[in-house]
């Protein structure tokens, strides 16, 4: 499993995520008139030391309002933060995250071509590099 999978398998297992976006969980861009809400995710930041790397990726919450959009985004934030808001340990599948955690809400972005809101949460993963397939 790569961690973008890892990612997509977290999002897509959390049932107070899917019971708003149902499958609509996408890796990259947002397709072209996807249905809201929905939930699309990227890369946006990788590093390698000592046997460990550390990814960040930008997951992107769209819903029709901006009220939607933002309680999506705080199940994103539960997700990863942990109840004492210093990550989560464990394995998703057959790749086993060493720490996954929030490291930044951004906030609140009108799409107004959609008419659509975006609340973006950035959240950093590290696991060991001989856990990816």
């Amino acid at each position: 499993m790569t961690p973008y999978e890892a990612i997509g398998y977290d999002l897509l297992q959390a049932s107070a995520i899917t019971a708003i976006v149902g499958a609509r969980v996408y890796h990259g861009l947002r397709p072209e008139g996807t249905a809201v809400p929905c939930i699309n995710f990227y890369e946006i930041s990788s590093r390698r030391y000592s046997g460990v790397e550390s990814t960040g990726f930008s997951i992107n919450c769209r819903a029709a309002s901006a009220g939607a959009a933002k309680d999506l985004a705080r199940l994103v934030v539960t997700l990863y933060a942990g109840a004492d808001g210093t990550g989560t340990y464990g394995a998703v599948s057959t790749f086993t995250i060493g720490r996954s955690s929030l490291r930044q809400e951004q906030g609140l972005i009108p799409e107004p071509e959609d008419g659509i809101f975006n609340a973006p949460v950035d959240v950093q993963i590290v696991y060991g590099t001989d856990t990816v397939t």
